[in-house]
């Protein structure tokens, strides 16, 4: 008899990374705020003396911008690029651990369900090492650091745009460092987007890898059961997924569109089916549907209204 695929034990939080994005929330906000103090010191390096009709002036020859932009640019690669490419503090702490975490929840699941699966992989480590892995993990990394490579270029246009601006009209130094801390603001929010996005992707994208190896290398037929994360921020096009069965294909598709994966819960559980499609454990998908009746009643979000 088929075995039954593993739920996850939060409704609210299927992925099982929230307290990972917190955390990588709160790192990428002590690294904004870093990047926002060394702009608005950089304001005195300019030497700002009070003129006529209360506007300043500052000492804008080529070498002093030449000197203060080159450090305010490489303090600003320091602080996102830390670790360069191979070692990249986002991904090592947060979407790597993400990735990994993923990667084990799909091979707990496929074993439980699959004696062929179990016994080719023999135990997580032995995946851990395998080349595909390998290769997956390395495409990761790359494209985070892409991710912070574009944060910290964004930051630096922006910052660098408001102080020589601000300059040029011969703003009040203290309106040039409160326009600063407006900007950084702006800036974390960006990077928070980040941080909920790539991390939860990660995850997402590492059962489905897996999932999609598994059928390419033991013939596992399956479709991907969609969980929403039927929280009160939920949207509704989302929770109507919940306990749906779609191709691996189908849902990377689906969370490629429309901004679906930016700050998104949702996740997915492979469930095997048969060659008509329909689950070995058919109630599975009965038991998610009554999860999401029983969070539906609760009336806690817009999409319980639906």
């Amino acid at each position: 008899m088929a075995r039954a695929p593993i739920l996850p034990t939060n409704q609210a939080d299927p992925t099982g990374v929230d307290r990972l994005e917190r955390g990588a929330i709160r790192e990428l906000a002590r690294r904004v705020a870093q990047v926002r103090r060394a702009y608005v010191g950089a304001i005195d390096r300019f030497q700002p003396e009070l003129a006529v009709n209360k506007r300043y002036t500052f000492r804008l020859d080529p070498a002093v911008l030449a000197r203060v932009y080159d450090d305010l640019d490489r303090l600003t690669d320091s602080v996102f690029l830390e670790g360069g490419q191979q070692q990249l503090w986002f991904f090592d702490s947060y979407v790597g651990v993400a990735y990994l975490r993923g990667t084990a929840q799909e091979f707990a699941n496929l074993a439980q369900q699959s004696p062929a699966y179990q016994a080719g992989r023999q135990d997580l480590a032995n995946l851990l090492r395998s080349r595909p892995y390998q290769d997956r993990i390395a495409l990761i990394r790359a494209r985070e650091f892409e991710e912070m490579k574009g944060l910290s270029g964004q930051m630096k246009a922006d910052m660098g745009r408001l102080l020589s601006d601000g300059m040029a009209r011969g703003l009040n130094p203290r309106e040039i460092a409160r326009n600063l801390t407006e900007q950084a603001g702006i800036e974390e929010r960006r990077a928070k987007r980040i941080a909920r996005t790539e991390i939860t992707t990660a995850l997402r994208r590492a059962r489905m890898d897996e999932a999609d190896d598994a059928a390419d290398t033991y013939g596992t037929q399956a479709k991907q059961m969609h969980m929403s994360a039927l929280s009160p921020t939920t949207r509704a096009h989302h929770a109507r997924r919940h306990a749906k069965l779609f191709t691996t294909d189908q849902q990377r598709a689906w969370w490629a569109k429309d901004g679906n994966s930016i700050n998104c819960k949702c996740s997915t559980v492979t469930v095997l089916v048969d060659d008509h499609g329909k689950p070995l454990v058919p109630g599975i998908v009965e038991r998610a549907r009554k999860n999401y009746q029983v969070m539906k009643s609760k009336g806690k979000g817009a999409w319980t209204e639906k």
